[in-house]
C-alpha cells in the first residue's frame, strides 16, 4: 500500500484473533474466519 502512495502514518494494522473472534473455535472454518487482519486508513 505504500508502494501505491499510501502514507505509512496513515496506516494501522491489528491481528484480532484470539481477542476478538467473529466466529466460534470448534470448526476448521470458525478458526479460519477467526484468523484475520483488519487495516484501517486514517486521515
Amino acid at each position: 500500500m505504500v508502494g501505491c502512495g499510501i502514507s505509512s502514518s496513515r496506516i494501522t494494522a491489528e491481528g484480532f484473533g484470539a481477542s476478538k473472534p467473529v466466529s466460534d473455535n470448534d470448526t476448521e472454518e470458525g478458526r479460519q474466519q477467526n484468523r484475520r487482519v483488519e487495516i484501517k486508513f486514517v486521515d
